[in-house]
């Protein structure tokens, strides 16, 4: 939430103070850079790193909005909001585990 915090706040900030860009995706590397994500596209059960998820999805938007760097941090934060408004404990709920 910290790091969500510090994106939000650069979003406004980096007008009149130094753009800490940088520093905020060494941070993310730092935090997330072993953290895996669990999806199903179809029925097989893939996994694959959340930083090249949030990458991929920032590329895409980027080919649309040529603001890469922006919308990668942009996808920590949805990701952070998600996550609180849903209660995300980083556990798997027991009908998931037995899938």
């Amino acid at each position: 939430m910290a790091l969500a915090g510090a994106i939000y706040a650069n979003f406004f900030a980096h007008h009149f103070l130094p753009d800490l860009r940088l520093a905020l995706f060494a941070a993310a590397a730092l935090l997330f850079g072993r953290t895996m994500v669990r999806f199903r596209p179809f029925r097989a059960v893939r996994s694959m790193p959340l930083l090249l998820g949030w990458l991929l999805v920032a590329l895409f938007i980027w080919f649309a909005a040529a603001k890469l760097g922006a919308w990668y941090l942009l996808m920590i934060i949805s990701f952070v909001l998600v996550a609180t408004l849903h209660g995300g404990t980083g556990q798997r709920r027991a009908s998931d585990q037995a899938n």
